[in-house]
């Protein structure tokens, strides 16, 4: 695909969940070379000090919308596809569900595509309590899913059960921004003395199939951790679609020096019985930067269909008779900006 000397890769992190996650990975040792952040709320940009900062001005006066945000986002169309520019890789990293997640996602992957980059939407899925963000999250899956290259999805519900019951919903957002930068950290480390990298071939590889690819992640510090944490793992993903469709998948392993070869041995041959499928390809990577507690972050890709298409009941309904696929959007100015749009 590409060599590393060759990529410039971009992270651009959008609405609140997505400024957060990418802020957090500005801070690892990765192998993204430039960080953009773009949203409708200042509060979401104050503290970034690493990369490009990009506001949308939105009247507060008016209920933004997925399609009011796109419309108010094509004043920033040349602004954000500078910032863009260049780059070979460019992950997508967004909250779906509310209006500014849900409106810029598929914008920004077109934007992306218009340069060139091979884009990969990074999709953190509303909890299942946030009922009346499903149907705009199930809506942008699909449409990030049309525009992108690959898509991963990660679904914050299958983060509670690592989370204490009394977790205010403050905590409960932040603890699962946190275990995203983990499992996303692992994924795009650089070589190290301390650690065994997947690479960005590699990680492309997997990713870049027909369907979704899923984010799994546990955690065990028990005798026989390696087994129940993958195990963890596998049955978070197995909550969101059908193991057996999984063709290409690949372990990371987080822990300490306690972490032998053979337990990393076990857990590649392991993963293959365990997602149901014979013929998955495995690969591995493994991190001694961690505890003794080992965190097992599991990437499938291959999906056809998951519990997300139920967010969306029209698309199932209109499947082949959608004239107009594209992205809604609504333009709050008059006819006087129209010339810009052009």
């Amino acid at each position: 695909m590409f060599s590393p000397n060759s990529v410039e890769i971009t992270a651009v992190g959008l609405g609140s969940a997505g400024t957060k996650i990418v802020s957090h990975l500005s801070k690892e040792s990765l192998l993204v070379d430039r960080f953009v952040y773009v949203s409708c709320d200042s509060a979401d940009l104050a503290n970034i000090d690493n990369g490009e900062k990009i506001l949308i001005e939105s009247p507060v006066e008016r209920l933004l919308t997925p399609a009011i945000v796109r419309g108010l986002a094509l004043e920033s169309h040349s602004r954000i596809r500078a910032a863009l520019s260049g780059s070979r890789v460019v992950f997508v990293v967004a909250g779906l569900g509310r209006a500014t997640g849900s409106g810029l996602a598929p914008f920004v992957s077109m934007i992306s595509n218009e340069c060139g980059a091979t884009t990969v939407g990074v999709a953190v899925m509303p909890f299942d309590f946030e009922k009346k963000m499903m149907f705009n999250a199930g809506v942008t899956l699909r449409r990030l899913r049309a525009v992108a290259k690959g898509v991963i999805v990660v679904d914050n519900d299958t983060l509670m059960k690592s989370f204490p019951g009394d977790s205010t919903l403050v905590g409960l957002y932040e603890a699962a921004n946190r275990e995203a930068v983990k499992a996303f950290g692992a994924l795009l480390s650089k070589p190290s003395g301390i650690s065994v990298p997947l690479g960005l071939n590699k990680l492309l590889g997997i990713i870049i199939q027909d369907g979704y690819a899923l984010l799994g992640m546990s955690s065990s510090d028990s005798s026989d951790k390696t087994e129940e944490a993958l195990a963890g793992a596998v049955v978070s993903i197995g909550k969101l679609a059908e193991m057996g469709e999984a063709s290409k998948a690949v372990v990371v392993l987080r822990g300490d020096k306690s972490l032998s070869a053979s337990e990393v041995g076990v857990a590649v041959k392991r993963l293959g019985s365990m997602l149901n499928s014979k013929d998955v390809d495995v690969d591995y990577s493994v991190s001694y930067s961690g505890t003794r507690q080992l965190q097992v972050s599991l990437l499938a890709s291959g999906f056809k269909s998951t519990k997300y298409d139920d967010y969306d009941p029209l698309e199932k309904i209109l499947r082949g008779k959608v004239i107009d696929s594209d992205p809604d959007c609504v333009v709050t100015a008059g006819l006087e900006i129209l010339p810009s749009c052009e």
